[in-house]
């Protein structure tokens, strides 16, 4: 795929075919408990030359499987297309790696997108390695996104990425408020900056 069909494609695919949000922290939820929730993300370039923003909506839940260790899922940026629902499916887990604070953790994501459009089906499958560090309440995190894209009117396939750094806190206790902000950096383009707030209730 020419790098300016993986740039258009980027961009036109960025509302729904990839997860922007995080909405955790370092902290791992306890053996058999549940959190679910709804997050929005929106931002846009640093660049004034630049315009336009990208805004979604996740819905995510997880649960504590062993005493380090969460799995979840997720959906983003289903939005109707054509009169079809688009959005990218994405199951994550996540470790602790050290349960003394700061509490450090690292997690890792899979998502998978496909849009079929007058007759052209594109897809995508991304890649979602994170490290994060800090206390529940208020932490940091290194994420990265690598994904891939593919489209039925081509035999090639083009690859794309992101590295993003978050800031991010917890409020609450069974309904939490879990306000983000990223500052992504893609390879070869302009830093976007993304603001993101989840809620979210344990259960």
């Amino acid at each position: 795929m020419r790098p300016t069909l993986l740039a258009a494609a980027l961009g036109w695919l960025l509302s729904g075919c990839i997860s922007l949000g995080a909405f955790q922290g370092p902290d791992v939820l306890p053996e058999g408990k549940t959190e679910v929730g709804v997050g929005i993300v929106g931002g846009g370039s640093l660049e004034k030359d630049e315009s336009g923003g990208v805004g979604l909506f996740e819905l995510y839940g997880r649960m504590g499987v062993a005493p380090r260790l969460e799995l979840g899922a997720r959906t983003t940026g289903f939005l109707a297309t054509e009169g079809i629902a688009t959005g990218a499916i994405m199951v994550e887990g996540k470790y602790q790696l050290v349960t003394t604070r700061p509490l450090v953790s690292a997690g890792m994501g899979v998502s998978f997108y496909a849009l079929e459009v007058d007759d052209d089906s594109f897809y995508t499958i991304g890649l979602y390695p994170a490290l994060w560090i800090g206390s529940p309440n208020l932490f940091a995190g290194v994420r990265m996104i690598i994904v891939t894209i593919g489209a039925s009117n081509s035999d090639e396939v083009g690859t794309g990425s992101l590295v993003g750094l978050t800031i991010g806190t917890r409020l609450g206790g069974r309904v939490r408020l879990r306000p983000e902000l990223t500052l992504f950096a893609p390879l070869g383009g302009p830093p976007l900056l993304v603001g993101g707030l989840g809620i979210a209730v344990r259960l």
